[in-house]
């Protein structure tokens, strides 16, 4: 069983560096995908045991927009043409595992044709519709402050309301967009990225979406881990407060080492000696 781990990184070169050496194993293989905008190219990571492979193209990927959903595209579909994994894993570059490589490909094999992907519960149909129905003017700058900019982005909104615009055809569902997937789920997923493009471009947040809509509405649902427990359902060690993600801290670390989560995220360079201390009490092993 040989597994893809698919990472985007946009920051932090030194957790990446963590992250790549404890998926270093001779059971996987690595995909990265540097954004166009990160002050490094990755030419300093290395292996010793896993394929590494650093994508040539950068995307410039912004917040709430489909060029997100862009970047995962091109790591499965790069993953996927090089061979046929029975895990593909989908990570951010701030992510650490927190459980060791033999303890993940066990728990896959033993639970062989699940898919680890989140769903939301507290994602209203109001919410859902907003995000989905409507064509967003400017999505690559839903931060942006220019308020010519977010007022014509409101009137093309409201003017949609009015003529009942609904672009999406099926239930939309959200959640967590990180994941781990089947190869037939790659493949399904690949399959449909001319619907994606097409349904998807210009919603916002779809990285929050595809995932879950495209699985939803197949016969995939039957195969989903968890439907009533969103980080559960990811296998992911993720803290929010007030509606807003957090960052791990030593005091985080007893709920991890205890946790049946395979990966935690997210984590600053701020403390490298914890980074450290996860990986190595939580995996049992760093780099050997």
């Amino acid at each position: 069983m040989r597994h893809a781990y698919l990472i985007i990184a946009h920051n932090e070169p030194e957790i990446l560096k963590r992250l790549v050496g404890a998926l270093d194993d001779e059971r996987n293989d690595i995909y990265v995908h540097i954004d166009r905008k990160a002050p490094f190219d990755g030419r300093d990571i290395k292996t010793r045991k896993a394929g590494l492979f650093i994508l040539p193209c950068r995307i410039d990927a912004r917040w709430g927009d489909f060029s997100l959903v862009e970047v995962e595209l091109a790591l499965f579909g790069a993953a996927h043409m090089k061979g046929s994994y029975a895990y593909y894993h989908l990570l951010s570059g701030v992510d650490l595992p927190i459980k060791s490589q033999d303890y993940i490909h066990a728990y896959c094999q033993a639970h062989a044709g699940t898919e680890f992907i989140g769903f939301a519960q507290n994602a209203t149909e109001e919410e859902l519709n907003w995000r989905s129905r409507h064509y967003f003017l400017f999505s690559r700058n839903f931060n942006s402050r220019n308020p010519a900019k977010r007022l014509l982005r409101k009137m093309f909104v409201l003017a949609q309301d009015l003529v009942g615009c609904r672009r999406i055809d099926c239930d939309v569902k959200k959640g967590a967009q990180w994941c781990s997937v089947t190869h037939e789920f790659v493949g399904y997923l690949l399959y449909r990225e001319d619907y994606l493009r097409r349904h998807f471009s210009h919603t916002y947040c779809p990285d929050e979406l595809v995932m879950q809509t495209l699985c939803w509405n197949s016969a995939f649902r039957e195969r989903v881990f968890s439907l009533s427990d969103e980080f559960a359902g990811c296998k992911r060690y993720i803290k929010w407060v007030d509606g807003k993600l957090q960052s791990l801290s030593p005091g985080d670390l007893d709920g991890m080492r205890h946790s049946d989560r395979w990966f935690a995220r997210k984590f600053n360079h701020s403390d490298l000696c914890f980074l450290d201390d996860v990986l190595s009490e939580c995996t049992k092993r760093l780099y050997d």
